[in-house]
C-alpha cells in the first residue's frame, strides 16, 4: 500500500472525524490528530481539514517511522502503530516482536538497517500476529483500557485484515 491509500484507510475506516471524548487524554481529535500530541492545534481542532491532518500524518508519523521502507504485507500495521503509540515507542515494540521471534535486536526505538533486516526476514503473518499481540498487551496496560478498549481492539483486528 501507498502512504495515500494507507491514510486513506485509517482516516476513513477509523479515525473519520472530530471527537472530545470528556475521558480521552488526548484532548480534542479530529481525523485521529490530537490536541495532546500537536498542541499547536489548540484552538483550531474542529477546523483542522483532512488535508492537513494528512501532511501531519506524513511528516510526523510516516517519514520518522521510515514506513515506506517495510515490506508492503507490514506496511499499514506499523504505520497504524507509529500513529497510535507514537513513533519511538512503535518502533520498540516492533523491535520486543522480532526478538520473540528469535532475533536479538537493541530495544532502542530506532529503526536501522538490523531492525528492518529482521523484519523483511521475517514472515509477514508471524511478525502480524506477533507484532499485533504485542499492540493488545499495551492496550491492557493503558489507564484507558476500560472505556476505549473496545475501539481500540477493533482498530487493531481491522487493520491486520487490510494488512
Amino acid at each position: 500500500m501507498t502512504f495515500d491509500q494507507m491514510i486513506e484507510f485509517i482516516i476513513d475506516r477509523i479515525e473519520k472525524g472530530y471527537v472530545n471524548h470528556p475521558a480521552d487524554n488526548g484532548g480534542e481529535t479530529n481525523w485521529g490528530i490530537s490536541v495532546r500530541a500537536h498542541p499547536e492545534l489548540k484552538g483550531r481542532m474542529k477546523k483542522l481539514t483532512k488535508d492537513e491532518a494528512k501532511k501531519i500524518y506524513r511528516l510526523s508519523y510516516f517519514t520518522p517511522a521510515q514506513i515506506a521502507k517495510y515490506p508492503g504485507k507490514v506496511r499499514l500495521a506499523v504505520f497504524d502503530g507509529a500513529i497510535n503509540h507514537g513513533v519511538k515507542s512503535n518502533n520498540k515494540i516492533v523491535q520486543r516482536a522480532l526478538n520473540r521471534l528469535g532475533h536479538k535486536l537493541a530495544v532502542d526505538g530506532v529503526v536501522g538497517p538490523m531492525t528492518l533486516a529482521a523484519v523483511k526476514a521475517t514472515d509477514p503473518l508471524t511478525f502480524l500476529a506477533t507484532y499485533s499481540r504485542q499492540r493488545l498487551e499495551l492496550f491492557k496496560k493503558h489507564e484507558d483500557y476500560s472505556w476505549a478498549g473496545a475501539g481500540w481492539e477493533y482498530r487493531l483486528f481491522l487493520i491486520c485484515s487490510a494488512s
